[in-house]
């Protein structure tokens, strides 16, 4: 047996003896380049080897006869070779390959859907909310992309169709701030088929603090908005859009070096553009804005300079069913507004600490002639406020500390004109100096524990106001967070609007006058908040919320008259609110879902009555999804849901329709006032919505960039279903009819582009 298997490892060696070997190079026909990398194969021997960095190959112990030898690289032609292989020695094969240029399948990389919550720098704690532009686009619940609509849900509440302002925790509209790059804004709404007054293409995202608001932020008693605009590209750059509302423009780019960059963006709507010019009811006007930004290195630091203005002017009918049509100047209600900011910003080091230093003006006016059955009523109001704030940080490894101090003066007047009684004629002014220190600080105390506390001290209206805030947040685990917060806030100016009249819904403007004016309160706030986040898998999100507040020293229009606004004088009040709310979002490659629930009782109170705000209402649902069946095509279904909806019931005509295609425009006519109704004294049936969008974009190279086109459209209220805004008296019966919102019909249809 020995002898065998002897023999039998001699016969193989001497073999293997007798192969040969095969080597070359491969290399380019046309340039003669080698090409490492290269395969080559054996086919008959299934035997493969790849060149080296001289494109060399070597294949050992290749039998004697005749073999098949194929070579191959990427972006070049396969080439097949016969070769005659020797029982034993080297045969050199060199073998050089065309280059051709062929198709490669492609391959689709698709991140998850942008939403809130899962957007790229979304990482404010919750029960904060943040939004980048990328999820405002993509907000299943929006028609067009609206950076204050987006922030709505839960404990946000936006009035559906009609929205006119924000109101967060059972607060009125005017209990919001807004600021642009930390520079302050006045009423940034328009109105008709638009809500917010920034375009959405300046901005990079929108964030709402109202848990532990910053202190160095404009005193109010909800919360703020900050936008924050996007940096100029390192090219010119431009995108815009035309809608059945608005169109808008916005370009940027380089100003000489890289370090250097400019944004200039301008928009503009037009309510009664798809109107019939032949209806009174419909509304006509237009309305604007316009962003410009500026950036550069300076001393060392960066320097940001910032301009704002918005413009809106709208008319309706005085009367409701106006027949013939109303086109008289006496026969038309007119509202105006402007909104007007700039400011520079310029942030560094001394002494090795981040230095903030922001200056501003801003400006806010409004005017209004309104058709009472009294006569005609002329108001006029104006805020002017400049401003200086200066900060300095210091950070650790386990705390950073903010502290500064902000210079203010508001000017406000506010003038009420009466056709029919000129002695009444009334004015109000205020100048209202604020001087405020503050300081805020993040700490970790532990690994599970972290604080965030600030306190701001304000000398305004003859008194020091102190206004502490902190949160508390325990993460047991990367996925769970909870947190409790508690926040005294003041306000310093609050508005002579009546947050109850149902003008407001063309009308949305804040009409300020300050502390130092006449019986005009320092409001105040008490606010606690127990709030917790879940996360149990990647692209799930969850949170829940309770609170409650406690507000005094609110200036109150609605229990005193019931005209839009302010006409002879204003009542000083209280209010509570408490609720719960629920946040859940959900993001895959696919599709993305918003959803929220919010359970609210808020409750307005002064010494002759007690009533339910009209943003009260107490059940309120949004719950949305966005599909990419492509990477260029989407669709979007969104329900919008409110129950304990109330209202004040109305003295007058009231023709109203939400903007819609079908109806071509939108309608407001009427002179509507509550007269003696009592305030949230009437309930509204149940409010429900479904609407459905698609969107499709093209990708084209041009010039060697790439450019987007998309079209998109969205149908509102698909079921049809009868929602009432309010109820007024009809016009011949005087019994009260329910005033219709919506019908089902196309909402918005428009075009986009980027180059």
């Amino acid at each position: 047996m020995g002898t065998v298997l002897l023999g039998a490892m001699q016969f193989l060696l001497a073999t293997q003896a007798t192969q040969a070997t095969i080597g070359g190079s491969v290399r380019d026909e046309q340039s003669g380049a080698v090409l490492a990398g290269a395969e080559v194969v054996l086919t008959d021997l299934n035997q493969a080897t790849l060149t080296d960095a001289d494109g060399r190959y070597l294949m050992r112990r290749v039998p004697a006869g005749a073999q098949h030898i194929t070579v191959r690289f990427l972006g070049h032609a396969p080439r097949t070779l016969h070769a005659l292989v020797p029982p034993s020695g080297h045969i050199e094969i060199n073998v050089s390959l065309r280059s051709v240029a062929f198709r490669l399948s492609s391959v689709k990389i698709r991140p998850p859907v942008a939403v809130r919550g899962f957007a790229t720098g979304d990482s404010m704690t919750f029960a904060d909310r943040t939004s980048s532009i990328a999820a405002v686009r993509n907000h299943p619940m929006l028609a067009e992309p609206d950076v204050l609509q987006a922030l709505g849900g839960g404990e946000v509440v936006l009035k559906p169709e009609s929205p006119s302002g924000i109101h967060i925790r059972g607060g009125s509209s005017d209990q919001t701030a807004y600021v642009l790059d930390g520079i302050p804004v006045f009423s940034p709404y328009h109105t008709g088929a638009s809500f917010s007054a920034w375009n959405p293409d300046a901005l990079s995202s929108v964030s709402l603090s109202s848990d532990v608001p910053s202190p160095m932020h404009p005193a109010s008693l909800s919360g703020t908005v900050a936008g924050t605009t996007r940096n100029p590209e390192k090219r010119l750059n431009v995108q815009g859009g035309a809608t059945t509302s608005q169109v808008r423009l916005t370009v940027d780019g380089p100003v000489g070096t890289a370090d250097a960059g400019y944004m200039i963006s301008f928009r503009s709507g037009f309510p009664g553009l798809a109107g019939s010019k032949h209806e009174a009811s419909h509304l006509s006007g237009t309305s604007s804005d316009f962003l410009a930004t500026l950036g550069s290195r300076l001393f060392g630091g960066r320097l940001r300079l910032l301009g704002y203005d918005s413009q809106n002017e709208i008319s309706t009918a005085a009367t409701a069913n106006a027949d013939p049509p109303a086109t008289g100047d006496a026969l038309r209600n007119a509202f105006e507004w402007h909104s007007q900011s700039v400011g520079a910003e310029w942030r560094g080091n001394a002494a090795g600490m981040p230095v903030r230093v922001l200056g501003w003006s801003a400006v806010g006016d409004a005017g209004a002639d309104w058709g009472a059955e009294s006569g005609r009523i002329g108001m006029a109001a104006e805020r002017r406020d400049e401003g200086l704030l200066l900060s300095l940080e210091r950070a650790s490894t386990r705390s950073t500390t903010v502290a500064g101090m902000r210079l203010e003066r508001s000017r406000t007047s506010y003038r009420i004109e009466l056709d029919s009684a000129p002695a009444l004629n009334s004015i109000l002014n205020a100048t209202t100096p604020v001087v405020s220190l503050f300081a805020q600080q993040t700490r970790d105390l532990g690994r599970q524990f972290h604080l965030q506390w600030a306190a701001s001290a304000a000398a305004a209206a003859g008194d020091l106001h102190i206004a502490p805030r902190g949160r508390l947040q325990w993460k047991p685990s990367e996925r769970l967070a909870l947190s409790g917060s508690y926040a005294r806030l003041h306000q310093f100016a609050q508005s002579l609007r009546n947050a109850e009249s149902v003008v407001g819904n063309v009308f949305p403007v804040d009409l300020h006058i300050g502390a130092a004016a006449p019986g005009v309160p320092v409001a105040h706030s008490d606010q606690v908040v127990v709030a917790g986040e879940y996360r149990p898998s990647a692209g799930v999100r969850l949170g829940a919320q309770g609170y409650s507040r406690r507000l005094d020293g609110l200036l109150l229009v609605a229990p005193v008259e019931g005209k839009p606004f302010a006409t002879r004088d204003f009542s000083v009040g209280s209010g509570a609110a408490r609720g719960f709310s629920v946040d859940a979002t959900m993001s895959t490659a696919r599709y993305g879902i918003v959803a929220s629930y919010g359970l609210q009782r808020a409750r307005v109170d002064d010494d002759d009555s007690s009533y339910v705000p009209d943003h009260g209402a107490t059940h309120l649902v949004e719950a949305g999804i966005i599909v990419l069946p492509t990477a260029t095509s989407s669709a979007r279904l969104g329900i919008t849901g409110a129950l304990g909806r109330r209202t004040t019931g109305i003295s007058g005509g009231l023709e109203w329709e939400a903007c819609n295609l079908r109806d071509r425009g939108c309608e407001f006519g009427g002179s509507p006032e509550h007269r003696g109704q009592s305030l949230g004294g009437t309930r509204l049936p149940a409010y429900m919505r479904i609407d459905l969008g698609v969107r499709k974009h093209w990708h084209f190279d041009i010039q060697g960039r790439d450019a987007t086109v998309a079209v998109f459209g969205t149908m509102t209220n698909l079921l049809n279903r009868k929602n009432l805004l309010t109820y007024a008296p009809d016009t011949t019966t005087g019994e009260l009819v329910g005033i219709e919102m919506r019908p089902q019909a196309p909402l918005v249809v428009g075009l986009d582009w980027r180059f």
